[in-house]
């Protein structure tokens, strides 16, 4: 059995069983048991859901530090293009750039060649597919993991490509050791996220491959020394420099809910963000609705990437920056465009493994698992059918599943168990 790993972890101390996280988990990951939060391990996507449900402060991001990196001989930081919306106006991409020299990387990536170099391969790949549509990208790792585990049928439709941060760690690994003579374990690649999930994508793959980066720092860790810089530079009255590393528009289009507007004009393109929407519209794929569409932008977090669990901004402000700044710059240049031109004839997007459906513990022989589903049938008709969640359990499908698992008993139920009500009423108006 895979052992999961996530980006999350719950404090016992401080969680007290009020259900908000189990209520809105998208995958039934979590179950309340003796009033502390359990989560299922190969349910959990790491939508980060909980985080925002927990108001106790019991489910918190893990996240590294700069400082974790230092055996390194080199770091190089790749940084998202939300971290461009994500400070005042008078911080420009110049800024951003001294800042994170400022903050220990020893380099910054030009990120924007990785994200035109994918931009590109993904527009190839929609006009060769001759399978089923709509096809799903792969950017954002917990739309991947709600496939493997929600929606396995449609695991074909996820684009099998690597996402433009794995090819920027590759790419940086290859350069650096030839220039520096260092062999590549000692270079880190270090993405700037603006989510715990892309930690995640980078410690356990979700095809099961290894990834070229090193890990994460969320954009928290590094605001302060951007702002820093910038306010450094003010006060000795410093004319910034336009940065090269943000020399058009269309790598900042990343940052956004629409990336591909113009790559995919000439197929039926329809961007989703937010969980609870993505799953309708997987809903309605699954149900054979939506075969007149041939490509879906996907991401969990509403408003896309600027709204993630590691920015700082209010999303609205941040994407308000970002189109600010994509209004003075040309949709594309002739560097990025040259360098694309270069790369991507011999450009390897190709994933070590297909993505595959989410492996879930067997339960032992097939006779076993058919006793299973016949006993938790029977235990379902017992139960009330409310879904109220007070026994713990999503819903009462989960909890009769969860008893012929032996993971539950039938007097969880409040509604068949006085002395259970009786309990929930002793406990108080934190499970309501």
């Amino acid at each position: 059995m895979i052992d999961y790993a996530h980006g999350f972890r719950v404090h016992d101390d401080l969680c007290d069983g009020c259900l908000a996280c189990m209520r809105l988990c998208p995958t039934q990951a979590i179950r309340v048991r003796d009033g502390k939060a359990r989560v299922r391990s190969d349910l959990c996507i790491d939508c980060g859901s909980c985080l925002k449900a927990c108001t106790r402060g019991a489910m918190t991001a893990t996240t590294s530090t700069l400082d974790e990196f230092a055996d390194f001989a080199f770091k190089v930081a790749i940084p998202s293009p939300v971290l461009h919306g994500q400070f005042p106006r008078e911080v420009r991409p110049a800024h951003i750039v001294q800042g994170l020299l400022a903050a220990g990387f020893d380099a910054v990536w030009d990120y924007g060649i990785e994200l035109g170099l994918t931009t590109r391969a993904i527009a190839d790949y929609v006009d060769d597919w001759e399978g089923p549509r709509p096809l799903v990208n792969m950017n954002c790792p917990v739309i991947i993991r709600l496939i493997q585990v929600s929606y396995p049928r449609m695991v074909g439709q996820l684009l099998q490509m690597q996402p433009p941060r794995e090819l920027a760690g590759r790419e940086i690994k290859a350069r650096y050791s030839r220039e520096l003579g260092l062999p590549p374990e000692r270079i880190a690649a270090i993405y700037v996220t603006p989510c715990q999930a892309r930690t995640i994508s980078i410690v356990q793959p979700a095809e099961g491959g290894t990834s070229w980066l090193d890990g994460t720092v969320g954009i928290p860790q590094v605001y302060n020394a951007i702002l820093e810089e910038a306010r450094r530079a003010s006060e000795a009255r410093e004319q910034p420099t336009e940065s090269s590393l943000v020399r058009s528009s269309g790598m900042l289009r990343w940052a956004t809910p629409r990336a591909f507007p113009y790559a995919l004009r000439r197929h039926r393109y329809l961007p989703v963000t937010g969980l609870s929407n993505v799953i309708q519209v997987f809903d309605d794929v699954e149900r054979g609705k939506l075969k007149d569409i041939d490509f879906l932008e996907c991401y969990a977090c509403w408003a896309g990437c600027g709204n993630g669990n590691l920015t700082v901004d209010n999303v609205y402000v941040g994407q308000a920056k970002l189109q600010t700044l994509m209004a003075e710059l040309p949709p594309t240049d002739p560097l990025t465009e040259a360098e694309i031109e270069r790369r991507y004839p011999h450009e390897s997007f190709a994933l070590e493994s297909p993505f595959a459906p989410r492996v879930r513990p067997d339960g032992g022989t097939l006779r076993d698992r058919v006793r299973r589903v016949k006993e938790a049938e029977n235990v379902l008709a017992m139960l009330p059918g409310y879904d109220c969640g007070l026994c713990g359990c999503p819903s009462c499908l989960d909890l009769a599943h969860d008893i012929a698992a032996g993971e539950a008993v039938a007097t969880a139920c409040a509604v068949l168990s006085p002395k259970r009500l009786a309990e929930l009423r002793r406990e108080g108006p934190q499970t309501t």
